[in-house]
């Protein structure tokens, strides 16, 4: 495993001095100067880094004119390479402007945005694409070349029964994507809407005002499209009013999501009034938040948290005094989750979530660390509580988080949540970074007057530094237990890489593993794996999935109660596939495997299940239990019931 070094700092202190060291700037200059565009930026795994903007006016780009568009409000994604040479542009001609962006790997990038109209996709190769419809959404992807690979539309329209009524008329009918990310096999968007999205069953929430006319409704979503050509559009989950037809408005005025290591959705809102959220595999779950019936205005603007896994949602709320801050601008810019730690930053107002005493008259930019497992807050922070402030973007680099607002940049130790304001005053549009096991990149862009500028930077990383009480167990693929075809084999400094190809491909086997005085033990993977992996612990043919997405996978002997573990002997560790499941090629980056060595009070000579001792002391569930006569007892002589 790896973690980032801090090396942001550096760069983000010399970004007003154009002349730093460390990294690379560039700047292009796409509006006039009456204007000010809104960059968005994403990095690829292969240190490229693509920005999209507003383009008004000719600007040159890797040696060719962008001519300036018939159209304001038209767009274009530029490509800079890893040593920050201009590489392409690919223009957007119409109205049309790109809200989101994100990259592979392999420089392939991911731009998600609106359109109304016809618009025209130049590509950098000057090939074209067409875009076509009403005020609708889209997604393209774009090769590292700069060709347009797919494209979707996704249009909104408007309620056919409320329209039959004769009282309502639509006005300013949008679905808005505002997030974009990768996930496995899939490209997840979140959106904004407020009329019918049909292709994804998204359902409209809609105000009755008076008796007398309807109007929209404010809802937002997450849905799923597959990263190969963008098809397969499908809901994910949507946040909306809990009546379809209300009397009032309720509506969520923030989301962002995120995956943790299992590959399960993991969503942040804040929203006011009777609000549910639905999921397409996992049902439903009302929130009811406290308004006032009267002209005041005053709500209660809650932020929840959670994840859908499998058939269940989980969720943490988090309560707040009513306000009358309706029409202030909320916002979760940023959400990292982080071995079970979600990550936040963004805007509140008023009274605060995460504690009582604190509120403010005006918007405050936060940063928060929510850890789910727990359902506890290990830390929050206010930046620049003295003013009003606004949060335009938060990047998470290993043990720092970097908070960009509307006052500067701060520096927030993500153990702990200290925080630091750096001297520099410049303000960021936007942030992204990259991050596996051999590379780490960040790439920031601000605006100054109407000048995009652009800052990247290769981070250092380290080894993680392990447990103390890990003790790695040498890999090998047991070629003399069996005649089953083997994984190949590509061992490498950081990790090991197996790839099968077919079944009953066994990728590591070692047998009669020595696990004295161990608990459980760990594979740690390089890289999230994709479906299809099996594993074995014992001699028996049980197997166990390993979760897709998963970048570790622990066996707690006393949590299972077929365990093989005898006089600290561990019968197997085998990794293969088994009879489908996976698409081949599927590979696997193993960094290690490792037997967890219990110490001190804790330790047991011989780890047994429940099962296997009915005298004397075990693990069940993560704690050390003494049996005597039949009955449980915890280290401290108390009694388990």
């Amino acid at each position: 495993m790896k973690k980032l070094l801090l090396s942001l700092v550096a760069l983000v202190a010399t970004m007003g001095a154009f002349a730093q060291e460390v990294g690379w700037n560039k700047s292009f200059t796409p509006v006039a100067e009456d204007n000010t565009p809104t960059p968005v930026v994403a990095q690829a795994g292969d240190g490229s880094v693509y920005v999209a903007v507003q383009r008004g006016i000719d600007f040159n780009f890797a040696g060719k004119l962008v001519a300036g568009p018939e159209i304001v409000g038209s767009g274009v994604i530029v490509k800079y390479d890893k040593a920050g040479a201009e590489q392409w542009a690919v223009t957007l001609d119409g109205a049309a402007s790109v809200t989101a962006v994100t990259a592979d790997a392999d420089g392939t990038l991911y731009a998600a945005g609106v359109y109304s109209d016809e618009v025209i996709v130049t590509a950098a190769d000057g090939s074209t694409a067409k875009l076509t419809g009403e005020v609708s959404a889209f997604i393209l992807k774009l090769s590292a070349d700069g060709k347009v690979v797919a494209q979707k539309t996704l249009a909104a329209t408007a309620d056919a029964d409320l329209l039959e009524t004769g009282l309502y008329w639509p006005d300013n009918i949008y679905v808005t994507p505002n997030i974009i990310k990768l996930n496995g096999e899939k490209v997840y968007v979140a959106a904004s809407f407020n009329a019918n999205v049909e292709e994804l069953g998204w359902k409209a929430a809609y105000v009755n005002v008076f008796d007398f006319m309807y109007m929209e409704n404010r809802s937002k979503g997450i849905f799923s499209l597959s990263k190969s050509d963008l098809s397969g559009a499908a809901n994910v989950l949507t946040v909306q009013s809990t009546e379809r037809i209300s009397y009032g408005q309720c509506y969520p005025e923030a989301l962002n999501f995120d995956f943790d290591d299992k590959g399960n959705v993991c969503y942040t809102f804040i929203g006011f009034g009777n609000l549910t959220l639905a999921t397409a595999d996992a049902g439903s779950k009302d929130f009811a938040f406290e308004t006032t019936d009267d002209d005041s205005g005053m709500k209660e603007h809650a932020l929840v948290g959670g994840a859908i896994n499998g058939k269940e949602i989980k969720a943490l709320t988090f309560k707040a005094e009513k306000n009358d801050g309706e029409a202030i601008p909320y916002s979760i810019v940023s959400m990292d989750v982080v071995k079970g730690v979600i990550y936040l930053g963004g805007t509140a107002y008023g009274n605060f979530w995460f504690d009582s005493n604190v509120t403010y008259g005006y918007t405050y930019a936060f940063a928060s660390a929510i850890d789910m497992s727990t359902s506890e807050t290990k830390w929050w922070v206010i930046a620049n509580p003295q003013s009003e402030n606004q949060a335009i973007a938060m990047d998470v680099t290993g043990k720092e988080a970097h908070l960009a607002t509307t006052k500067g940049i701060y520096t927030i130790t993500t153990d702990f949540g200290n925080v630091d304001k750096g001297e520099n005053e410049t303000v960021l549009s936007d942030a992204a970074d990259w991050e596996n096991s051999d590379n780490a990149y960040v790439a920031l862009v601000s605006v100054d007057k109407n000048q995009v500028n652009v800052f990247a930077q290769e981070l250092s990383i380290e080894e993680e530094e392990l447990d103390p009480n890990l003790i790695e167990i040498p890999q090998s693929q047991g070629f003399e237990y069996d005649n089953f075809a083997r994984a190949e084999l590509v061992e490498g400094e950081k990790y090991n890489t197996y790839t099968v190809t077919n079944d009953l491909q066994i990728a590591i086997k070692m047998m009669d593993v020595d696990v004295e005085g161990c608990d459980y033990v760990v594979i740690k993977f390089a890289e999230p794996v994709a479906a299809g992996w099996k594993l074995a612990f014992w001699s028996n043919q049980d197997l166990t999935d390993v979760p897709e997405g998963s970048k570790e996978l622990k066996y707690v002997f006393a949590e299972d109660p077929k365990c093989g573990v005898t006089d600290g002997i561990l019968p197997q560790i085998c990794m293969m596939t088994f009879f489908g499941g996976y698409t081949a090629p599927l590979e696997a980056k193993v960094i290690g495997i490792y037997k967890h060595k219990i110490s001190g009070e804790d330790a047991i000579a011989n780890i047994q299940t429940p099962a296997q001792k009915a005298n004397g002391k075990y693990f069940e569930n993560g704690r050390i239990v003494i049996r005597k006569g039949g009955v449980k007892y915890n280290v401290a002589g108390q009694l388990i019931k």
